[in-house]
């Protein structure tokens, strides 16, 4: 099988993957912003179901970004982007591989960026949480009791610092 024959065989199977890893984010980037919308709402209840759907899609992803590592490696590229670009911009025979690559690179980003802007809204949805609990565990804290005259009497600690 002569070079040519050889990276067109690995092109076709390398855009059918990197085709399938586009579909793959495009459901993955759906579930992100079915987590937001929930998040936005308080809707607590579902964002476990939401994060099985969103960890079931990560992990065909990462079967997906290896098959694709090993077909570039088998091309004799290194898997950083750049030299991928350059592969794919190497030759004809890698023309099928242009445009899936190019929506995988720009889904991947917008991916990222629903990530973590998910990220930073969990984190400040824990904060208030935290925030409001720490109200309330202090109110707990300093909760009067009343004595047999219905006044409140100011709670004492059970703590003993010593006798004489």
């Amino acid at each position: 099988m002569s070079a040519n024959e050889l990276a067109a065989q690995i092109s076709a199977r390398l855009s059918a993957l990197m085709s399938e890893e586009v579909a793959t984010l495009r459901t993955a980037l759906a579930h992100l912003h079915d987590e937001r919308r929930a998040l936005e709402a308080g809707d607590v209840d579902s964002l476990p179901v939401l994060a099985a759907r969103k960890s079931e899609t990560y992990g065909r992803l990462t079967q997906l970004g290896d098959a694709r590592t090993a077909l570039v490696a088998r091309a004799g590229c290194k898997p950083a982007k750049g030299d991928i670009a350059a592969l794919f911009a190497s030759g004809p025979e890698w023309a099928a591989c242009r445009k899936p690559f190019s929506d995988l690179m720009a889904l991947a980003r917008e991916a990222h960026d629903a990530n973590e802007a998910n990220g930073l809204l969990i984190r400040a949805l824990m904060k208030s949480s935290q925030q409001a609990l720490a109200v309330l565990m202090s109110a707990a804290e300093q909760a009067s009791t009343y004595g047999p005259d219905g006044q409140a009497t100011a709670s004492t600690s059970r703590r003993s610092f010593g006798s004489a």
